[in-house]
């Protein structure tokens, strides 16, 4: 498993286009996944990711961070 620092982590660049600056308004932990809500100019988006990469971050209520979109599909039902 390839690790980064958190300074290379910085410098990185990524494909994604989609790119929204926000705070973290509500974190929620289980034993396997997370639930972080992040408040964005358009409104909220909600991320699901693994409770281990949310420990590794140090994700918590207030924090300034980027969300990343990057999908082939996105789905709407009624």
């Amino acid at each position: 498993m390839l690790e980064h620092t958190a300074e290379e982590s910085k410098d990185m660049e990524l494909s994604a286009r989609n790119q929204l600056k926000g705070v973290v308004r509500e974190v929620k932990t289980g034993q396997v996944m997370a639930e972080i809500t992040v408040e964005v100019e358009a409104g909220s988006v909600v991320a699901a990711i693994t409770d281990s990469s949310r420990e590794r971050l140090n994700l918590q209520d207030g924090d300034q961070v980027t969300v990343f979109v990057k999908s082939t599909e996105v789905m709407i039902g009624k």
